[in-house]
């Protein structure tokens, strides 16, 4: 470069000598970033697992290449499940009201969108007509994405009962098939759920229980469930894993996590239940934070995610010519039309277009008492499990007597003081901590009763 510099210009010119060199130098290095300032990044946070990260990374290369005949890459920012980056996203923001230097959330349910777009830390983005015009606003599940447009649904999700049918042939455990057999006092130990105030996976599947059943009962049930909950783990992923391990032989699972699963261990082994009493599907979001270091870029990945080319990556087997090279993501997409062109290509057997139910699963009521529920499901159910554990093998082998039932799965407050307490007095930090505490004791006592 320094060789091609077209400084000099005669023996009495500036340029020459030792200071003429370096200013030389300076021009040539001003030459060279003005080339790698060419390559558009863009900085993602997201609870997604290495296997979306590393596709959609490579996708976007790739398809950002072929589009703008330009260089583009994602820089990732990890910070393990989606509580953990909410978390972190509100934190950062509280500091730097500007902008947190992050472009994008990815993943993560359709929550946390809420909670940002309510604080207006995201972003209004309009994609062109060619990418938007394939995907409906709403469907039997709700929106797919902000009629606004501050966010979009970049996937779709489903849970269900990921089973290991293998142990269960073994141990001659039955089949579930809907979200109360979890309840069954057979299946002692053998079912697997992870911490809500880590997952928020398992937040917005604890959170569907308690919409689908109501207030009381869902807690009725959850509790139950929990009784035969082997441990909570900390990350969704490792519930599904241990399903394929043998560890348990059914586990609260999001649908991919299913589906990937089942891919590794064969279908003769494993195989993933929607429960016939409700069935969640909802949007798993993207949009653009408020400040984004470099907008363009935000804008063209949101663009990649949502287009054809991004959206075939959730749906088509690894290897496939248009799909994902390394790893398997089998994820639904939000473009109705792929489900009909790759019918038999994909694992995914149904679309959820076409799926009929009555439940819709309401993201605001979740997002009002997201971190509420967390921490009661954490207090009454994860940090007193082993006493949970122990007054339900108590019931059970009495004969689960009704009453004994109720009193078992019954919550400290009513859905109408904690709607209250959520939209208040939850806010201040000794309030919460003093709520905690109260309700492991209320929930200790609880149990040491029913034993």
């Amino acid at each position: 470069m320094l060789n091609r510099c077209k400084c000099s210009v005669g023996s009495e010119s500036p340029w020459r000598g030792r200071h003429g060199r370096l200013i030389c130098l300076a021009a040539a290095l001003v030459i060279v970033r003005g080339v790698s300032a060419a390559e558009q990044r863009v900085i993602v946070i997201s609870p997604h697992a290495e296997s979306i990260r590393y596709e959609f990374g490579r996708g976007f290369a790739e398809w950002h290449q072929r589009k703008y005949g330009e260089p583009a890459t994602v820089e990732w920012r990890d910070l393990g499940g989606s509580s953990d980056a909410i978390r972190f996203v509100l934190s950062e923001f509280a500091n730097k009201p500007g902008g947190i230097g992050i472009d994008c959330f990815f993943g993560g349910g359709p929550e946390p969108y809420l909670l940002f777009s309510d604080k207006q830390l995201i972003v209004r983005y309009l994609p062109p007509p060619e990418i938007l015009d394939g995907i409906p606003q709403e469907f039997t599940g709700g929106q797919i994405y902000d009629a606004s447009h501050t966010w979009y649904g970049a996937a779709l999700s489903s849970f269900g009962i990921l089973q290991n049918t293998r142990v269960q042939r073994l141990a001659g455990l039955p089949r579930a098939t809907k979200w109360e057999d979890l309840a069954n006092p057979r299946f002692y130990g053998w079912v697997g759920a992870g911490d809500p105030r880590n997952s928020g996976t398992m937040n917005n599947m604890f959170e569907a229980f308690l919409q689908a059943y109501g207030w009381e009962r869902g807690w009725e049930v959850l509790t139950e469930v929990a009784g035969n909950v082997r441990k909570f783990d900390r990350f969704s992923a490792t519930t599904a894993k241990d399903v394929t391990l043998g560890e348990t032989a059914y586990g609260f699972a999001i649908d991919f996590y299913g589906f990937s699963q089942i891919a590794e261990a064969g279908r003769s082994n494993m195989t993933f239940a929607l429960p016939q009493d409700f069935t969640s599907v909802s949007p798993d979001g993207i949009a653009i934070l408020k400040g984004a270091p470099d907008l363009v870029a935000a804008e063209r990945f949101i663009d990649f995610v949502l287009s054809d080319a991004g959206q075939k990556l959730w749906l088509l087997p690894r290897g496939h010519s248009e799909g994902p090279r390394r790893f398997s993501i089998e994820r639904m997409p939000v473009r109705p039309a792929l489900y009909k062109s790759y019918q038999g290509i994909s694992n995914i057997e149904y679309s959820p277009f076409e799926l009929k139910q009555s439940f819709r699963y309401d993201p605001k009521l979740a997002r009002a008492r997201r971190e509420l529920v967390a921490a009661l499901a954490g207090a009454v159910l994860v940090d007193t499990h082993a006493e949970l554990q122990s007054a339900w093998r108590a019931v059970t082998r009495r004969g689960l007597r009704a009453e004994e039932v109720r009193r078992f799965g019954a919550a400290p407050l009513n859905e109408a003081d904690a709607l209250t307490l959520a939209a208040g007095a939850w806010k201040d930090p000794a309030t919460r901590n003093q709520k905690k505490l109260d309700w492991q004791i209320w929930a200790q006592h609880k149990f040491h009763q029913l034993e």
